[in-house]
């Protein structure tokens, strides 16, 4: 992997299990890291001994404390973000609440509209060439039954990718994003692991037969906060093991 020495980078949701591999790579790179969730620090007591480690312990659903986060680093601007911050809230749509939508829309979608335009302003006014990486998924553009919310709030990340990514070329800042598949953390690893029903309709879904590991996400990430993508904006580097290659849910398909 390329060297990330020199950079600056803002990471959301740095606590879970996609974030703290991502961070590891990202400090073993070289780069400094900020750190942000909603974690209480002791979630990433193994980051803070890291001398170019730094987290903030803050709720990015609130639009004040973005401001306030964008406060906290203006001395030492970060030249690069990496929106990884995000919910998924399980059930079928007509069941899920009216609350449960809007906090997954609102800390996947929301945050992220309000977290882009305020570091894109600091760029802007300190005529910094800023780097942001969305982390997406597979389902942005592939319907899974049973995350609906979650699948939309990502196709607005696309959208909003997109449009960042066109609106401020002129002024060098560009923007990416990483779709991963089923990564083998949280709820997935758990069902993958423990419900045999679970692993044989995820199995038909992926057509490389494994969940993804973090680190995989991580060195996509990696990639696009380097140099060899400096030529990359408004791009989707889709890295899900073939999930995205079927139309539908596989189990669906198989009962026609």
């Amino acid at each position: 992997m390329q060297p990330l020495e020199g950079k600056v980078i803002l990471l959301t949701g740095v606590s879970g299990g996609i974030g703290k591999p991502v961070t590891n790579l990202l400090l073993k790179l070289g780069a400094q890291v900020i750190g942000v969730d909603i974690a209480n620090p002791d979630s990433v007591t193994d980051l803070l001994e890291h001398p170019k480690f730094n987290y903030h312990q803050l709720d990015l659903a609130q639009a004040g404390n973005i401001e306030e986060l964008m406060d906290m680093v203006s001395k030492d601007v970060p030249d690069s973000l990496v929106a990884l911050a995000g919910i998924v809230v399980s059930g079928e749509l007509a069941r899920q609440s009216s609350s449960d939508v809007e906090r997954v829309i609102s800390l996947n979608l929301t945050s992220q509209i309000n977290l882009s335009k305020t570091i894109i302003s600091l760029w802007l006014e300190k005529n910094i060439k800023g780097n942001i990486v969305f982390v997406s998924s597979w389902v942005d553009h592939v319907p899974w039954p049973g995350i609906t919310p979650y699948a939309a709030s990502k196709a607005g990340l696309v959208a909003l990718c997109r449009g960042i990514a066109r609106e401020y070329a002129r002024n060098g800042i560009r923007a990416n994003l990483i779709s991963p598949g089923i990564v083998d953390v949280g709820m997935a690893a758990k069902q993958w692991r423990e419900e045999p029903d679970y692993k044989a309709r995820a199995s038909r879904a992926i057509p490389l037969g494994r969940l993804q590991q973090p680190e995989e996400v991580a060195e996509g990430i990696a990639f696009l906060l380097s140099s060899q993508s400096q030529y990359m904006t408004g791009s989707n580097l889709l890295i899900d093991g073939g999930a995205s290659l079927y139309p539908l849910d596989p189990e669906e398909v198989d009962k026609r």
